[in-house]
């Protein structure tokens, strides 16, 4: 989820995301590359689930169709509501009995946390199971005993558990991270070929062993002939020069080409930041959101 606001001083789009959607953009990361302890990790830590499927309908159509192994491998690293995991589980087990499959059902009933549960809140469902295991005998009638068919159970099963569950595109993170990095070759920010840091958010520059004289310029700005600069600074992400002049305006200027950046809506429509009196200091947050100014009076 995420809400567009108005742009800031420097013509950024600011969104608000939500932070459960950055963690289920990691958890699915991790679930991709097979992380899946550091995925459990995470899902605990953060109480944030992914429970995320390739395709709900397909995930529904396996249980109806009682495709356990594969459903029971899908919901291994989710986080169900406890009455939906112990459902399905006893489901499995009197399926599980109705093949004759005694040892496999003994051991789903007596050695997972589902029929833990089971038996801690529903002492007699989980006895009638017990019962049967140890009679090794499949009772239809002992099975269903509300009068609900398998497939009537199934079907419960399919619509409660895919409510639960979502499908998304895969590998949403890096592809959100390419349309990002796209997006800003395109507005020019980033060179055409250029290697970029992601992580610090830069295009990475060969350090030199030591710093070369200027010599030429590069690109003149001029002043009016009533107005000097004070002081001047580039942006930490590289894109714009911001001026404080004697006559207490700021103005924040496209280096490359000498002029002001007329993206920005306030100073195309000549409504230019200043103050009453000539700026002294100015300074940028680190990741450009925030101008500070200060002038000759404080």
């Amino acid at each position: 989820t995420a809400n567009p606001v108005r742009p800031n001083t420097f013509g950024t789009m600011e969104l608000q995301v939500e932070t459960e959607d950055i963690i289920r953009l990691v958890e699915q990361f991790l679930r991709e590359n097979s992380l899946y302890r550091t995925l459990r990790t995470l899902q605990e830590e953060t109480q944030v689930s992914l429970n995320l499927v390739d395709n709900v309908e397909t995930f529904a159509h396996d249980i109806q169709s009682g495709h356990w192994d594969k459903v029971l491998q899908d919901i291994a690293l989710m986080q169900l509501p406890e009455k939906r995991v112990v459902d399905l589980y006893e489901q499995v087990v009197l399926e599980l009995l109705e093949a004759a499959e005694f040892d496999t059902a003994r051991q789903l009933l007596r050695g997972t946390d589902a029929m833990h549960a089971l038996r801690r809140d529903h002492p007699d469902r989980y006895l009638r199971l017990e019962h049967m295991v140890t009679q090794q005998a499949f009772d239809l009638a002992k099975a269903y005993p509300d009068g609900i068919s398998k497939d009537k159970r199934r079907a419960l099963l399919a619509r409660a558990l895919a409510r639960e569950v979502r499908a998304a595109a895969p590998s949403r993170l890096l592809t959100l991270l390419n349309q990002a990095i796209r997006w800003q070759m395109h507005q020019g920010h980033i060179r055409p070929g250029a290697e970029y840091d992601i992580f610090a958010g830069k295009e990475k520059f060969e350090e030199q062993d030591h710093e070369m004289p200027v010599k030429k310029a590069q690109r003149s700005i001029r002043f009016g002939s009533k107005s000097h600069p004070e002081c001047a600074l580039f942006t930490p992400d590289g894109q714009s020069l911001v001026s404080g002049s004697s006559d207490g305006f700021i103005e924040v200027w496209d280096f490359t080409t000498g002029k002001l950046r007329n993206d920005l809506e306030y100073q195309r429509e000549d409504k230019l930041m200043m103050h009453s009196n000539p700026v002294l200091a100015m300074a940028v947050s680190r990741d450009t959101e925030l101008l500070a100014t200060g002038d000759q009076k404080g």
